[in-house]
């Protein structure tokens, strides 16, 4: 398993964790009818804020780890198979967030509580995020 292959397993996983606990943690106030909206959306915020900074920072841990594990993979250019296969990835992971944006969008034109907005939107820079390197590790695994 190549630099680049290693990176896009470190992000699925910690994508699917991180995320997975902050979803499961949090859909008491996602769908709560009843707690105050500003209440709801101060809650949401700050542990959002918290989960992206826990990624930045597991991502870059993640990848130092990686890359001292392996030098000399860490410093190899991508090739012509590795951007075929990041392009793939991308556009697969753009259709699958453009399918949120319209259910934000929706969601925004029903005036949903503004912290379920914002949710749907993470949700949809989450899936597509998975939906990327989803696609990444099966075209690594066959070939492109």
């Amino acid at each position: 398993m190549g630099f680049r292959e290693k990176s896009n397993v470190a992000m699925l996983v910690l994508t699917g964790g991180v995320y997975a606990w902050y979803f499961a943690s949090s859909a008491d106030v996602l769908f709560s009818r009843s707690m105050d909206p500003e209440v709801a959306l101060d809650l949401t915020n700050s542990k959002m804020l918290m989960t992206v900074g826990a990624i930045i920072i597991a991502s870059i841990i993640a990848h130092i780890a990686i890359a001292i594990s392996a030098p000399s993979e860490a410093d190899e250019a991508a090739d012509e198979r590795d951007r075929m296969i990041d392009m793939r990835g991308d556009k697969r992971g753009g259709f699958v967030l453009a399918l949120f944006t319209l259910l934000a969008m929706g969601s925004a034109m029903t005036a949903q509580p503004f912290h379920l907005i914002a949710n749907i939107a993470l949700a949809g820079l989450v899936a597509s995020e998975l939906a990327k390197g989803v696609s990444k590790f099966i075209d690594y695994r066959r070939g492109v």
